[in-house]
């Protein structure tokens, strides 16, 4: 498992135009539940799967502070901070106002991007190429027919095929598709699937 690293020990949360509110006993409080190390690390889940990073945050900010991060302003503080410390720790910001679809504390946010790793986009045409030259070539079949169950993929089942043929790294940062490319490339070398 990738190990989660960062320092937030030169953050200084700068209040900017939430001075008022952040410098009141509600304001202080937030500032150190956010920068909660289990909190921070809340955000970045958040961000490698694509959400907003303080949406997992809703039901601990209610539990810790009541009807008091109700409050737009709060909110809004909240969110303020949020982003400091996800640029503090390497992130870029990237899309704000994405609407959150499940109910919660929050509707809306910002999303992050760590562009300290290569990010792994695949296009509509690089996808189309693979269904026609690869997807169903004698490898992908063999392997598809160890590692799907009712035509969903089962990564434990795809990580056990990669140990039994000695490939044992791991890719659980990734999506589930990425996931079984990656290992899919590995075993390709390993495994020789005949016509």
């Amino acid at each position: 498992m990738e190990q989660i690293d960062f320092d937030l020990s030169g953050l200084v949360y700068d209040p900017q135009h939430f001075r008022e509110l952040a410098e009141t006993d509600l304001g202080q409080a937030i500032q150190k539940f956010m920068t909660h190390p289990i909190n921070v690390v809340r955000m970045q889940t958040a961000t490698e799967l694509e959400r907003v990073a303080v949406e997992p945050l809703g039901k601990y900010l209610v539990k810790e502070f009541g009807e008091d991060v109700i409050d737009d302003r709060v909110k809004q503080m909240i969110g303020h901070i949020a982003k400091q410390i996800m640029e503090h720790i390497g992130y870029q910001h990237d899309r704000k106002s994405l609407q959150i679809t499940r109910p919660g504390l929050f509707s809306s946010g910002s999303t992050y991007r760590n562009d300290v790793k290569s990010e792994m986009r695949i296009t509509k045409e690089q996808r189309e190429a693979w269904l026609k030259n690869t997807a169903q070539s004698p490898f992908n079949k063999w392997l598809d027919e160890q590692v799907r169950t009712d035509g969903k993929l089962d990564l434990k089942k795809l990580y056990a095929v990669a140990q039994q043929h000695g490939v044992m790294k791991r890719y659980d940062h990734l999506n589930p598709g990425q996931q079984r490319m990656n290992i899919g490339v590995l075993l390709r070398k390993k495994v020789k699937i005949e016509a």
